[in-house]
């Protein structure tokens, strides 16, 4: 993994490291955890079929291992 910090393009904080859960496939992945980034704070009102009173949103994520891509990472939203 490169040593050079990578940032969240909605808040610019720094990316967290995250162990992925074994089943998953993935190793660590980098994380935004702000809890006040734009693209998480409203992110549980755009997921596709959520229901309107679920805790789940969406954190901005990269994968290392795949060239950096970025994917919405399912969380706890509360």
């Amino acid at each position: 993994m490169s040593d050079d910090a990578r940032y969240c393009p909605h808040c610019k904080s720094q990316l967290e490291d995250w162990a992925g859960p074994p089943e998953t496939g993935w190793g660590i992945i980098l994380v935004c955890n702000n809890n006040d980034c734009c693209f998480f704070k409203g992110s549980n009102k755009t997921i596709i079929g959520l229901e309107d009173d679920s805790p789940m949103g969406c954190r901005y994520a990269e994968d290392p291992d795949n060239s950096f891509i970025p994917f919405n990472l399912l969380a706890w939203h509360g």
